[in-house]
């Protein structure tokens, strides 16, 4: 639904956020506005709002987290909108990255303050307040889980009670350590949260959704024994199952869907309300004529798919006509170049190009089978087994055929054809860069795809394995100003 509570009232929320958004605010906490609030039930409900809240601006906005991270891949082209990470030429100077910090400290510190308020208060809903307090444990892991994997190491602060100098004081963990510390707010979060939310409160996080995240965590490490029995838990609940028809993963006219392919997601309203996304609208080109997108929308800045990832479509596969579009006709031309349509399928159509209503999937349930899939794969290699039946299920969704034993005989060319799959059904999602690192084959793939005459033809490189995380933001080295509490990830 698209009344989600989270995104109600921006205007009330911001009385929470007077001077709480920032890391290491230069200006003292308005105690005027902590003290007047987070007294009631509804207090909270609009504190959580604001947690969810730099959410849009990571998934929502045309120069985003995701356009970064999907400009990091093999998915597009070498592009020069996003400070140099798609070419591998980013530094601590780059602007988006420094938006990123910023939107998921934002996360930790409304969650911190919620937590350390909300046990001191009646609510009228007891469980609600069990929810929220899940919903805060959930997003803040979230946030520190993102951090850790694209920066490294963080500073483990859960509390909202310090000062600038007791939170420049205490210095960075290790990436582990961060990890675990998410892992903990994860499971916190799993502890509290519902099974599932209705009315205006679809959308949140639920108990599925922060298992699956926790899941996704445990993946990364190759933990595939711990991500298992969650992603089991969220298959046998039944409350979910794949979308019929590829498309309906992304279009935004079937949020009531119950067969709906989305644990967890992005919500954005269109109506010129201020709550639409406009990353569909800057990822299509200027000028753009077609039935996918409405005329007044495009961006010079839009993005080029690479040739790899067409090539990666088998023939007949449906994804490709959702995902991609070739020989648009632009400004009355067609043109030779291959565009993402992915999130440009609509029931409402937009009024602007920030007025895009399709929501944004963090987590798609085909993404829970596919990653237990893969845990079964490494857990024991079965001919014809049950990670063959998921494989082919979303396989047979895009229109191929089914993979056998006699073509996939063995754990290594199982898992071969397990990582193609993912690239062409979560292409464009955020989620080929962290696969291709946790699969330790980031520096060969982006190698070899820079190779090719569109990508570069062999003019750019990723020249380590210190490329797999960003630079600290130069902004937030400043701040601290001592390198024993916040130093520089190494050769930046």
């Amino acid at each position: 639904m698209k009344t989600l509570y989270k995104y109600v009232s921006l205007l009330v929320i911001g009385l929470f956020l007077v001077s709480c958004d920032d890391f290491l605010t230069k200006n003292p906490e308005s105690e005027y506005s902590v003290n007047i609030a987070y007294k009631t039930q509804n207090d909270f409900v609009y504190a959580i709002n604001a947690v969810y809240a730099p959410m849009q601006n990571m998934y929502g906005d045309g120069w985003c987290w995701l356009r970064v991270m999907i400009s990091r891949s093999d998915d597009t082209r070498p592009a020069g909108y996003e400070d140099g990470a798609s070419t591998f030429t980013d530094s601590s100077a780059g602007v988006r990255m420094n938006e990123v910090w910023q939107y998921l400290w934002k996360m930790i510190n409304r969650a911190n303050l919620i937590l350390d308020k909300i046990d001191g208060v009646t609510f009228t809903d007891t469980n609600m307040q069990s929810y929220i307090k899940g919903e805060a444990y959930g997003l803040r892991g979230w946030a520190y889980w993102m951090l850790a994997w694209e920066f490294g190491g963080m500073p483990l602060i859960n509390t909202s009670t310090l000062s600038v100098d007791e939170t420049k004081a205490i210095a960075r963990s290790t990436q582990e350590e961060t990890f675990a510390f998410a892992e903990s707010d994860y499971k916190n979060a799993i502890g509290l949260l519902p099974d599932s939310w209705s009315g205006n409160y679809v959308g949140c996080m639920t108990k599925y959704a922060a298992e699956g995240l926790l899941a996704r965590l445990y993946m990364f490490e190759s933990a595939f024994s711990k991500a298992e029995p969650y992603l089991k838990e969220i298959i046998d609940s039944g409350k979910y199952k794949m979308a019929t028809n590829y498309v309906d993963c992304f279009r935004d006219g079937c949020d009531n869907d119950p067969s709906k392919d989305r644990v967890f997601e992005v919500q954005f309203n269109g109506g010129l309300v201020g709550e639409g996304n406009s990353f569909g609208g800057n990822v299509i080109p200027e000028g753009y004529k077609g039935v996918l997108a409405p005329a007044s929308n495009g961006s010079s800045a839009s993005m080029r798919v690479s040739d790899d990832l067409k090539a990666a479509y088998e023939e007949g596969d449906i994804r490709k006509t959702v995902s991609i579009a070739d020989s648009v006709i632009i400004g009355g031309v067609v043109s030779n170049e291959t565009f993402i349509l992915k999130y440009n399928h609509y029931d409402y159509t937009p009024q602007a190009i920030s007025d895009w209503a399709n929501n944004m999937p963090i987590l798609r349930y085909t993404d829970v089978l596919m990653m237990y899939a893969e845990c079964l794969n490494e857990e024991g290699y079965v001919a014809n087994g049950e990670a063959f039946s998921i494989l082919n299920q979303v396989r047979a969704r895009a229109g191929l055929a089914a993979k056998t034993a006699s073509e996939l005989p063995d754990h290594d060319s199982f898992l071969k054809a397990l990582q193609q799959e993912r690239r062409v059904e979560f292409a464009f999602e955020g989620l080929r860069w962290p696969d291709l690192i946790r699969w330790g084959i980031a520096q060969t793939t982006m190698n070899e795809h820079f190779q090719g005459r569109n990508n570069g033809n062999g003019r750019y490189q990723m020249d380590g394995d210190y490329r797999k995380i960003f630079a600290i933001p130069f902004e937030e080295i400043t701040r601290y100003g001592d390198d024993t509490k916040m130093w520089q990830n190494p050769n930046y």
